[in-house]
């Protein structure tokens, strides 16, 4: 049917009224806005998609989907809730709402959705975790205030800085990757919008965090009363797994390699590809406290006399990050025990070893050792070996009988007693004696194996 056939049949005449219906409805309401102080841009984004849907179906008709309002919020995914928004944006400081302009949220019905409520952080079915998380509120309003700042020409992303972090793998796991894998796509033309703010995060990854955004982050928790107004944004992290990415699904397909080529381009890492002369390096990890090495002389030397290049370093030594990521780069071999120190992998060149000492007992299957390091490293293009340690080996022999659950049934602890209990048992209270002589074996194969 052509569209002057329209007015001459009953259903298209009717069709007609509603368009020319339409048509004056979005001008006298522009005229209004333009008058009124709304963004007129931003505002004529959401009247089209509402009222386009009004003319496919004749009637109202708020979901959570970009078309209609300006708001779609994916809350399918399971480490993460994500939400993104087009159109007249405001965003009050030491506030936890996003309002979104829209002269025609008063006339929605109880029953269409006028607000959507999101944790910018990963980790969402861990309860607990999300209690340490701001929850923020995305809400239409027909009266917003006035902007104080002027409009920004760029997409905001929020993220908090809350949960774990502080923790060196909650860093990289729940926030780094995340980000990179979510703001990669605006080529630095994003501005980061932060709740839970930790000014220790932004010192510490300010490389990272510059090369991704080209703008200043914004401190949603600030004692200014600024509104700042966005036309864009995208609330929470794309997040898929433990140091890792699931290119399958992620904008553009970037991977976990990508993220390792950005991180050598943010700290100007030299190595891509380990290599080793007759004389690889090998970098210890030395803990203090819960799964350090009682017999640390001897672990040492033992390393030492193999014909490895031997640094040894503590978790403390990447404060510093841009110094220790060059020394991390330097290596061929990265051994330690299992906590987040081995989180540096990620600035190991490609076909480098990470050697993982895994605690007693039964920890590799139990806690998921293997998961949270041995997969992530094998996806980075590393090689893998772990070390797990006999009960002879352990601090636990000295403080739990040999014949109990502690040793014989590990699953029964965290069953029983609960994750807390589980934990400070097997990783806080556990030191680590290693029998120097199997360890040099073990080395002896992670020689071998990088010479042939």
């Amino acid at each position: 049917m052509k569209f002057s056939d329209s007015f001459n049949h009953g259903k298209g005449g009717k069709m007609s009224y509603v368009t020319l219906w339409v048509c004056l409805l979005i001008t006298v309401t522009l005229l209004c806005l333009i008058k009124s102080g709304f963004n007129t841009a931003g505002a004529l984004t959401l009247q089209i998609s509402i009222w386009s849907n009004v003319l496919s179906t004749g009637q109202l008709n708020n979901t959570e989907r970009q078309g209609d309002v300006g708001v779609t919020c994916d809350y399918t995914g399971t480490d993460s809730d994500t939400c993104w928004i087009a159109g007249d944006i405001r965003v009050l400081t030491n506030s936890s709402t996003i309002m979104v302009a829209s002269p025609l949220a008063d006339q929605l019905s109880p029953s269409q959705n006028t607000t959507w409520k999101i944790r910018p952080y990963t980790r969402k079915q861990e309860v607990t975790t999300q209690k340490l998380v701001r929850e923020l509120t995305v809400a239409l309003t027909s009266q917003p205030p006035r902007c104080t700042v002027n409009r920004s020409t760029v997409p905001a992303l929020f993220f908090s800085t809350g949960g774990f972090i502080g923790n060196y793998f909650h860093d990289f796991t729940d926030v780094i990757i995340p980000l990179f894998m979510t703001a990669r796509r605006f080529n630095g033309s994003v501005q980061f919008v932060v709740v839970d703010f930790s000014a220790a995060f932004m010192d510490k990854y300010r490389p990272i965090l510059e090369r991704l955004s080209d703008h200043p982050v914004i401190d949603m928790d600030g004692a200014d009363d600024a509104v700042r107004c966005f036309s864009h944004a995208h609330v929470g992290l794309l997040s898929h797994r433990v140091l890792g990415i699931d290119s399958s699904r992620s904008p553009d397909g970037v991977s976990v390699h990508d993220f390792r080529d950005f991180l050598r381009a943010c700290f100007s890492l030299k190595r891509n590809f380990s290599s080793p002369s007759s004389k690889p390096r090998l970098l210890l990890i030395l803990r203090k406290g819960p799964r350090s090495f009682v017999n640390e002389a001897e672990v040492v030397n033992t390393a030492g006399s193999l014909g490895f290049e031997l640094i040894s370093t503590t978790p403390e030594d990447a404060d510093n990050l841009s110094l220790f990521a060059r020394v991390v780069n330097s290596a061929d071999v990265l051994v330690g025990v299992h906590g987040a120190g081995l989180t540096n992998m990620l600035f190991l060149p490609d076909h480098a070893t990470l050697l993982q000492i895994v605690p007693c007992c039964g920890m590799a299957m139990t806690a998921g050792n293997r998961y949270l390091f041995a997969e992530p490293a094998l996806d980075m293009g590393l090689r893998y070996v772990d070390y797990e340690i006999s009960e002879e080996e352990s601090s636990l022999i000295d403080m739990y009988p040999r014949g109990g659950a502690v040793f014989k049934d590990p699953a029964s602890i965290q069953k029983e007693q609960g994750f807390v209990a589980f934990w400070n048992i097997y990783l806080n209270q556990q030191k680590v004696k290693l029998d120097v002589e199997r360890f040099r074996s073990k080395l002896l194969d992670v020689l071998h194996i990088i010479k042939n």
